[in-house]
């Protein structure tokens, strides 16, 4: 476990040096990328080549930073600047936009300039060993090539947070000199339009079209905003009151996001990007960098906590690197704008080390986590994104509870594998969860109608809140689309001791079968005993039960294999009904557990009377009438 900056320190520079030994060798021998960027190879190659500069600038003064490149050892610093030099000289064979055609050129430069905003940054903090060494033909001719892409994104810059990427580049292009009038009015756009997607309570909207709020949040707005402020031109009028706006807002929002982390450091994995992996604490480190008012004890505990936990669970590449997936190579966890190179990305968790060994934030006390100072239930504050954060440390560690935030909410409704990013009933930091594949639908914590003939499965896609609270989430979806006389009603108690229950109104419309899952287990090796509605995995237990108005059977399933997060084997507890049911309305009780240490003294009883459910669990009981 890591205890101390220069643990951090240590980790970082080893582990920096195998990613960017790795990144020579493809440069060298002009590699061609297999997990590829939808915008195109050259972007890949940028990727590869720039994203694991977010957090490299602490260690590029030390004199022992070397990479062998080919078979001679070469400074970091003098790798990169080979890199930025032959991408951007005229005359070169490795210019970076030399196969870029006219009409992708406006994708092409929001994408590279996502990636070079990441040198320019390691430029503004590591100025003295990258960039001043350089003679002036070099950093004119450096600085003329990002500036032209810089304009072009940010005139056309995709509607969310890759503002900030362009922004990031036009002032610290600025700040080394190279400052064009034309780009004010376009800069203010962009500011404005991020300010446009900020909510309440520290969250913002990742574009006001996709509805998306997840971990995600934590780097791609609060490590941006508070980067923003140890970086714009702090002369410039409303520096100091932007600042104050910025920091105000990552505490709120810190507050609440520290709830996510269990004993270990994981996170209920929830959201796209997974393979980003511990950027999501860099917001953490900036924070106490950018002075917000935090427990930098609590944040110490954090960061390293949930990078111990990449670097101790993960299964990494053979060339010791971390994989596009998240604890293991599964690039069906990648998404259209995430390719191998892409995932360096969460070298923005390295960031905390701009504090130096001096800075508060590593001489405080490792404080202890939310969940190690007691059991939780937290609902975030935003109206609207009805998600409640549950913690037991004796029992399934951190549980998120799903009731509205997902990738569905307004214009992407697709019927497509997102579901199991966003539509599940719940996500859990130790048990993880699985993706649909082609010819396996991935039902665990969802419920699901498959046609008679089995050809389709129904997903948990667009969710319509009716309600939210600690104790109760209701909800409703439409299963399919082309259907919609078919619907499910859900209600979801929370309890305690690894458990919850789910009670389901299904009214269906047409002839279908009914099939839930239970939490679904990762597991590394065959040691695990799979019974109807349980499966046993060591202490780790997952189980489902069911009561209903229609004959059900009780099971296990085993999803595609390299489909769940944590580990490429897993299995859930299910049930489902023991043949396809005809139109009318049926009633299912799940019952649902999960613990990865202690089994509990008590259990829920449930009765069922008609369209009446009363649940009792110790001293609590609710009835819910349907």
């Amino acid at each position: 476990m890591l205890h101390s900056r220069n643990e951090l320190l240590a980790l970082t520079k080893q582990y920096y040096q195998t990613l960017l030994e790795r990144t020579a060798d493809r440069y060298v021998s002009n590699y061609t990328p297999v997990i590829v960027d939808h915008v195109g190879y050259e972007c890949t190659r940028l990727e590869e080549l720039f994203r694991p500069m977010w957090g490299i600038a602490p260690l590029l003064h030390d004199a022992d930073f070397v990479i062998r490149v080919g078979e001679q050892p070469v400074h970091v610093c003098d790798f990169i600047t080979r890199v930025i030099r032959e991408g951007t000289a005229a005359d070169s064979p490795r210019r970076f936009d030399r196969h870029i055609p006219a009409a992708k050129e406006t994708d092409f430069a929001n994408q590279c300039i996502t990636e070079i905003a990441a040198y320019l940054v390691t430029v503004h903090f590591a100025k003295d060993v990258l960039w001043d060494p350089l003679d002036t033909a070099l950093r004119e001719e450096i600085a003329h090539w990002i500036h032209r892409q810089a304009m072009i994104a940010l005139k056309n810059s995709w509607p969310n947070n890759h503002w900030w990427y362009p922004i990031f580049s036009i002032e610290i292009l600025k700040e080394l000199g190279y400052y064009d009038p034309e780009a004010e009015p376009y800069l203010k756009q962009g500011y404005d339009a991020l300010e446009e997607l900020y909510i309440d309570h520290g969250w913002y909207c990742d574009g006001k079209d996709f509805g998306r709020f997840d971990y995600y949040e934590s780097w791609a707005h609060h490590a941006y905003t508070l980067l923003w402020t140890l970086i714009a031109d702090k002369t410039a009028p409303g520096y100091a009151e932007k600042c104050e706006k910025y920091r105000r807002r990552s505490e709120e929002f810190l507050q609440f996001f520290a709830h996510y982390f269990d004993t270990d450091g994981g996170v209920p994995a929830y959201g796209r990007s997974l393979s980003y992996r511990f950027a999501m604490v860099s917001a953490f480190g900036l924070a106490a960098v950018a002075g917000c008012n935090i427990d930098l004890g609590l944040a110490k505990s954090i960061i390293l906590r949930n990078t111990d936990y990449y670097f101790t669970k993960s299964i990494p590449t053979e060339d010791g690197c971390f994989p596009c997936g998240y604890l293991y190579s599964s690039t069906r966890f990648a998404e259209c704008y995430a390719s191998d190179g892409a995932t360096s990305c969460y070298t923005e968790g390295f960031m905390c080390l701009l504090a130096g060994e001096e800075h508060p934030l590593w001489k405080s006390e490792e404080a202890p986590l939310l969940i190690e100072q007691g059991d939780y239930a937290v609902e975030c504050e935003v109206e609207g994104l009805d998600f409640l954060v549950q913690a037991e440390k004796d029992y399934g560690g951190v549980t998120l509870f799903n009731n509205s935030i997902h990738y569905f909410q307004k214009a992407n409704i697709a019927f497509n594998d997102m579901a199991g990013y966003y539509g599940k009933f719940c996500y859990n930091s130790r048990a993880g969860f699985s993706i649909s594949t082609r010819d396996k639908a991935s039902l665990d914590n969802m419920i699901s109608l498959s046609t008679k003939d089995a050809s389709m499965a129904s997903l948990r896609t667009k969710i319509y809140t009716v309600s939210s609270s600690p104790t109760l989430q209701v909800s409703y979806h439409y299963p399919f689309a082309n259907d919609p006389d078919s619907m499910i009603k859900t209600w979801v108690l929370p309890l305690s001791q690894g458990y919850h229950v789910r009670i389901h109104k299904v009214t269906l419309g047409h002839e279908y079968r009914v099939s839930e899952g239970g939490f679904c287990i990762g597991v590394s090796d065959d040691n695990v005993q799979l019974d109807p509605g349980k499966v046993t995995y060591g202490n780790t237990v997952s189980s489902i039960e069911v009561l209903s108005n229609a004959p059900v059977k009780l099971g296990t399933r085993t999803p595609h294999p390299g489909m769940h997060n944590l580990r490429p084997l897993a299995h859930y507890p299910m049930w489902s009904t023991k043949q396809p049911l005809s139109p009318d309305e049926y009633v299912f009780v799940s019952t649902v557990f999960f613990s990865t240490e202690k089994a509990p003294e008590i259990k829920p009883d449930v009765q069922l009377d008609g369209n009446t459910v009363t649940v009792c669990f110790g001293e609590h009981t609710q009835t819910i009438s349907l």
